[in-house]
């Protein structure tokens, strides 16, 4: 069945049933038939386990009341609490206030979308997530010939041909419920989870917080008519922003970002990237690692940006600050006066840069790293976000502790600030990080510099092992090809290739950028290199 899936946050409560028809269940084609001739889809109908837990069964019909405590109130049908309330309402409601009374003559359905602006301006947590699943053109240009077909046969008072065509419009929507249901019990067992305990805490070296399955209740609404009265089948599952922890039965959002480990591990293909396929993030770490071991660890930037544009168009997903580095390069134009917007391209190709020089050499390496980075990034934090990553790759290889590698990465934070004259605002996230007090953005790790190293070293310092460590950098969501590329380059610089390939059961399914005999000699040059200058 050929359908087309989107999520979104939901924050509207009114609007699904503004479509409904609220009057006795009908049977299949009568729905068809009143959806096209007037308005009306069917109610909705309850599933999932945790729908279960508050005694709503499978497919029983959703009312008003219920719907309204578990979706707006996040209460039981008898008013328990379900974790906690929806935040911000307060905020909510004078933001609403405010917004209508410079439109005191609004509509009842322009209030309504005042009220929802007014949600999202005072960043309240979702009411729910919709998952709508739109099935093709041609599946609901058959489903509706059915229905004309029933509708044809009971207004000519063909009842013979009214059971016939209503029968088997009931089939098709049978099937459409039996691939939602399917498809929700594959969303359940790989999205169902919560976040238990603290995240910021580790005790004995292990971080407390854990993800859990967790039981989903999903109100599923099947719709006939586009927003635009054309006939097109789509299913609206709205799941509700609170979710039953398996392992304790209390009730939490459910964890939103998170992809499961299987999800994960079993590298899914990206929308026009092949399965496998490795980043810009691979491609530019190996880039600069071959320049500087053809050079014994110095760096030539014009050299360098020349090797960067000859195999620009071979390299997936470059960044803006790199790509427009690259137009400016083939112009034959000199970098710009004042640096461009601050993002984490220089950070994310220098782990070979502290590969090859050693951790004692840091005003060395330090010189290196900002030239380098400045071939393409000159914005001060892009240059102090590149120290830092630099060196901890090169404290990395030494074997520091994770608390000996935050130490590093602080101090090279502050120097690295000094250095290109810039506030020392990474050394006090790096220093927060430290102390369990940073949080990673609950929406995904942005193009920032300064987020990317405190989400590098969040995750690097926390896990404990290098599969736990890019499983955990990919469940922050956001950029999460660079954190994990520079979360593996810490963590596994330090192992041998017959040691990754045991810690990470998918190396197989991962498309090099190169032969694995080449990226061994560039490893081999690089540590001859470091190995000669730490003498």
């Amino acid at each position: 069945m050929a359908v087309v899936a989107t999520l979104s946050k939901g924050y509207d409560l009114d609007y699904i049933w503004k479509q409904v028809d609220r009057g006795p269940v009908k049977d299949a084609a009568s729905y068809y038939i009143q959806a096209s001739e007037s308005g009306g889809e069917p109610p909705g109908r309850w599933w999932g386990p945790g729908a279960k837990a508050l005694g709503f069964d499978h497919g029983q019909r959703v009312e008003r009341e219920p719907y309204d405590l578990l979706f707006g109130e996040r209460k039981a049908p008898d008013g328990t609490q379900l974790g906690r309330p929806p935040g911000n309402g307060r905020k909510a409601a004078d933001l609403y206030a405010q917004l209508l009374a410079a439109e005191p003559h609004a509509t009842a359905e322009r209030r309504s979308e005042l009220r929802i602006e007014a949600t999202r301006q005072a960043r309240q947590s979702p009411l729910f997530f919709d998952l709508t699943v739109s099935l093709s053109k041609s599946i609901s240009l058959f489903h509706a010939s059915l229905g004309e077909n029933a509708r044809l046969a009971r207004r000519a008072g063909d009842h013979d041909g009214d059971q016939y065509w209503s029968a088997l419009v009931g089939e098709v929507d049978d099937m459409i419920w039996q691939a939602v249901h399917a498809g929700f019990g594959y969303f359940q067992r790989e999205a169902g989870y919560t976040r238990t305990g603290s995240h910021n805490t580790r005790v004995h070296g292990r971080e407390t917080g854990q993800w859990r399955e967790a039981d989903l209740a999903v109100a599923h609404w099947l719709q006939h008519t586009s927003r635009d009265g054309d006939m097109q089948l789509h299913v609206h599952s709205q799941i509700a922003h609170v979710a039953r922890t398996a392992t304790d039965e209390k009730w939490r959002a459910p964890d939103s970002n998170t992809a499961s480990q299987g999800q994960i591990e079993r590298l899914p293909a990206r929308k026009g990237w092949p399965r496998g396929a490795t980043s810009d993030d691979t491609a530019l770490t190996m880039l600069v690692a071959r320049h500087l071991a053809d050079r014994d660890g110095d760096g030539d930037p014009a050299a360098f940006l020349a090797d960067l544009a000859a195999h620009a168009g071979a390299i997936r997903g470059l960044g803006p600050t790199t790509r427009a580095a690259i137009e400016r390069f083939g112009r034959g134009d000199k970098a710009p006066d004042s640096p461009g917007r601050p993002t984490n391209g220089a950070a994310m190709r220098a782990l070979p840069i502290g590969w090859v020089l050693p951790h004692d050499q840091a005003k060395r390496r330090r010189q290196v790293t900002i030239a380098m980075s400045r071939a393409t990034h000159a914005d001060p934090a892009a240059l102090v976000a590149a120290c830092v990553i630099a060196a901890c790759a090169s404290w990395a290889l030494e074997g520091a502790s994770p608390s000996m590698l935050l130490q590093a990465a602080i101090e090279e934070a502050r120097e690295a600030a000094q250095a290109v004259t810039t506030e020392a605002r990474l050394a006090e996230m790096l220093t927060q990080v430290s102390a369990g007090t940073w949080q990673p953005p609950a929406t995904g790790i942005s193009l920032d510099p300064y987020e990317t190293v405190a989400a590098v070293l969040w995750c690097a310092t926390r896990a404990t092992s290098l599969r736990d460590g890019l499983v955990n950098a990919v469940q922050l969501g956001g950029d999460t090809d660079t954190v994990a590329a520079l979360v593996g380059g810490l963590m596994g610089g330090k192992l041998t290739a017959d040691q990754v390939r045991a810690e990470l059961p998918w190396h197989q399914l991962v498309v090099l950028p190169e032969p694995e005999s080449s990226i061994a000699e560039t490893a081999a040059a690089l540590a001859t290199a470091r190995a000669i200058q730490s003498v």
